[in-house]
Order: structure tokens, then C-alpha cells, then sequence
């Protein structure tokens, strides 16, 4: 999805993407009008769209993020027991962002997640769910 700015005199279209998991935007300016930014962005969105590409990224609650990340990557090749340790890093993510979606969480809202969960368990335990939760997101 596209957005607008207006910089001096004239427009300019930002297009949100991702490549190879890094942010690459597509910035164009230069137009006189707002409607011509939005027609040039329109249509470059469109020749991204019958390349396969989306520029748009579907909101998708953490949990549920993890939770197939783990079905997917974890479960089949992993113990019982540690099952049990990636469902409990599961009910910790439900517990603190319930099914906020993954792209709107900000270190900031990690960080903060961590010290209110370590303020009550063990540093080993914290550093679990954090490998857990840190080898899902890379």
C-alpha cells in the first residue's frame, strides 16, 4: 500500500516491500498533483502484483505466527519434553500480546514483555523464551 507526501511543491509515493526479509521501498516524487503520485503508484503496485510480488504484508497475530512457525520447523523433529518448553514460550506469548499482529511489535514492546516476564521467573527460563521467540523471528 502506498503512501503520500507532499514536499514542496510537489508529490511523492512510498510502496512498502520486502526483499530477501530486508525493507526495500519504492519511492517516486515529482508529481504536481496528488492524484498523479496516487495514479504512478497504483500502477506500479500493479506490475508488482504480476510478478508475484505483494506489497502489502497481512497482519498476522504473533501467536498464531509461532504457533505454525513451530508446527512447521519444530515439532516433528524435536522431544516431548521440549514440546512442552515451546508450548509454555506459546502461553507466554498468548498471556502478554495475546494476537497482536507480529509487524506492529516494536523492540521496545519486546523488551518490555521480557523484563515484566522475568520479574517473576528465573533468568534461565526468561532466556529460554527468548531463544525460542528469537529463532522464530529470524
Amino acid at each position: 500500500m502506498a503512501t503520500f507526501y507532499k514536499r514542496g511543491k510537489t508529490w511523492q509515493y512510498h510502496i512498502s516491500r520486502m526483499v530477501n526479509g530486508k525493507q526495500d521501498p519504492i519511492r517516486q516524487g515529482g508529481f504536481r498533483t496528488k492524484a498523479e503520485a496516487e495514479a504512478a503508484a497504483l500502477e506500479v503496485e500493479s506490475k508488482l502484483k504480476l510478478k508475484g510480488i505483494t506489497p502489502h504484508l497481512k497482519l498476522e497475530p504473533f501467536d498464531s505466527y509461532f504457533q505454525d512457525w513451530f508446527d512447521i520447523y519444530k515439532a516433528p523433529a524435536i522431544t516431548k519434553s521440549t514440546k512442552e518448553h515451546y508450548h509454555y514460550t506459546l502461553k507466554a506469548i498468548k498471556d502478554h500480546f495475546g494476537s497482536h499482529p507480529i509487524q506492529h511489535i516494536r523492540k521496545r514492546d519486546y523488551q518490555k514483555f521480557l523484563n515484566k516476564y522475568g520479574s517473576t521467573r528465573s533468568k534461565e527460563t526468561v532466556e529460554k523464551v527468548h531463544i525460542h521467540i528469537r529463532a522464530c523471528v529470524q
